[in-house]
């Protein structure tokens, strides 16, 4: 099907955005196929000028408004939210293999005219996996800035939980808009849709799901991104998981990430927890980007609003589990908290739960090995 020149021009005219980009989109699928450089030059266009606000964003700017047949209620236009832009957005903590992955797909972005004159299109689809906090929504947040394109999210829990029966409908609405024009489309909770289709205590609806899905990823258009983000990857249907173009997993951060974080999330106040810094990084090994930036901004508003007990919050805050530590860690903990960071035996050892002779055997033993 090639493209109509006079319906182009007709279009255009009229200042008809909304359909034009429609028509451009919908004929570029079959460019792919009997001229890939054209079709390559025309999703370049469209991902240099962005859609211009039209009816389907009319009530709100950063919602997309769903709408069902004359007989069906309209779905709130809440589902489906575009993320603000943020300038400069610093990088996410991310891995070595994460960030190698995501370097690689920039970069099939920046040279996909190259790739398409040898037969080849950028990625175009891609699951994220790992536990929360792990920074997978801000990855894509990242990605949206780099590329220069539009995030929209659908949280698909909310969708499942709130409109089970129209749920097709609403997805294929939310994928059709996405595929109007250059964009992320960010699939938050995929496993809410995307059970595999074995589940005993799934219902046909969840089928019906997955096999939309199946079939919009083999069709998703090179200038956008389609991003699915899953907690529970073990749930996915294994036949939608491998029609992905890339896996990512995210892991919580190891040690060297966890120091990086701390420092980034105390920004202009590490100076204030930089005599705790090791005691910080011990505290938080294990934890996720979420829970340390929490914690942090928890400690950050103590210093400001209590600097006069800041020592007693700061402790009372990391909440030191004696309970899950073994005799030895305890002793050590607290040898440490007196050794490294200036607190009385008897307030080390009511934190790790511990008698004061212990502290002070281990302290003298340390001395006449040191001495």
């Amino acid at each position: 099907m090639e493209l109509d020149l006079a319906s182009i021009i007709k279009l255009s005219l009229e200042g008809n955005d909304k359909d034009l980009r429609l028509y451009l989109a919908k004929h570029v699928r079959s460019l792919r196929k009997s001229d890939p450089l054209l079709a390559s030059k025309v999703e370049e266009l469209l991902k240099l000028h962005p859609a211009r606000s039209h009816n389907v964003m009319r009530k709100e700017p950063h919602s997309f408004e769903f709408t069902g047949t004359a007989s069906d209620d309209v779905v709130p236009q809440t589902l489906l939210k575009m993320q603000p832009a943020i300038e400069n957005r610093e990088p996410p903590l991310l891995q070595g293999q994460v960030k190698s992955q995501l370097e690689h797909v920039l970069l099939e972005r920046e040279k996909s005219a190259l790739l398409v004159r040898h037969g080849l299109v950028p990625t175009k689809s891609l699951i994220f996996s790992g536990p929360p906090g792990v920074g997978k929504t801000m990855t894509a947040q990242w990605l949206s800035q780099k590329l220069g394109l539009p995030l929209y999210t659908l949280d698909l829990t909310t969708v499942m939980s709130s409109f089970l029966g129209k749920t097709g409908s609403n997805l294929r609405s939310v994928i059709d808009f996405a595929k109007s024009h250059p964009s992320i489309l960010l699939l938050d909770e995929i496993d809410a849709i995307a059970k595999k289709r074995t589940d005993e205590s799934d219902v046909g609806e969840l089928k019906r799901l997955v096999t939309i899905m199946l079939q919009e990823l083999e069709d998703w258009p090179v200038s956008g991104l389609l991003i699915a983000a899953t907690n529970h990857p073990d749930l996915v249907d294994p036949a939608l998981w491998r029609r992905f173009d890339l896996e990512v997993t995210f892991k919580l951060p190891n040690d060297s990430q966890v120091a990086d974080a701390v420092k980034r999330f105390a920004g202009d106040d590490f100076v204030v927890l930089a005599p705790w810094y090791d005691l910080l990084k011990e505290s938080f090994r294990g934890q996720s980007f979420s829970n340390i930036k929490r914690e942090i901004s928890q400690l950050r508003r103590l210093h400001i609003l209590r600097p006069e007990h800041f020592e007693t919050d700061l402790i009372a805050q990391l909440d030191f589990d004696a309970g899950s530590k073994t005799k030895a860690e305890k002793i050590s903990f607290a040898v440490k908290l007196v050794s490294q960071y200036g607190l009385t035996q008897q307030k080390a050892a009511k934190i790790a739960n511990v008698s004061r002779e212990t502290i002070r055997k281990r302290l003298t033993a340390k001395e006449i090995i040191n001495g």
